[in-house]
């Protein structure tokens, strides 16, 4: 379960400020380089590496990172990283196949018709042997 935190002293660089101003021109060739020039860089603030070849998109603040920067505890997110495996480990969420699934309702609604049979013969037992 990833989550998109944006912490007080987040070293991630704002794009969207970057981009508006490279959207103001009227020639689309134009702003569709300067678009691609700020996506192809890190996010890390301060980095000017490019990561057109090889990036690390970060699954908690969806930034997008050359190799240097790419874990979370680098470059902002270790809160968030610390708080996801916390609730894995707490509260595992285990999948069971269709196939696994199926087995143990079945299971289920035969030892549900076991212990509805059982309380019926003792309802049953109860009633006989009384004298009238």
């Amino acid at each position: 379960m990833a989550t998109i935190t944006i912490t007080e002293n987040s070293k991630v660089k704002n794009k969207e400020k970057d981009l508006k101003e490279a959207t103001t021109s009227h020639d689309l060739d134009q702003v569709l380089d300067k678009v691609k020039k700020i996506d192809n860089t890190c996010s890390f603030i301060k980095c000017k590496n490019r990561t057109n070849d090889f990036a690390i998109e970060c699954k908690y603040c969806k930034g997008r990172f050359c190799p240097t920067h790419g874990l979370p505890e680098i470059h902002g997110c270790g809160d968030a990283v610390r708080k996801d495996e916390r609730q894995k480990y707490l509260h595992p969420n285990v999948k069971l196949t269709q196939e696994k699934h199926s087995q143990a309702q079945t299971k289920l609604n035969m030892k549900l018709k076991q212990m509805q049979q059982e309380r019926k013969a003792k309802q049953g037992s109860t009633s006989k042997g009384k004298k009238k």
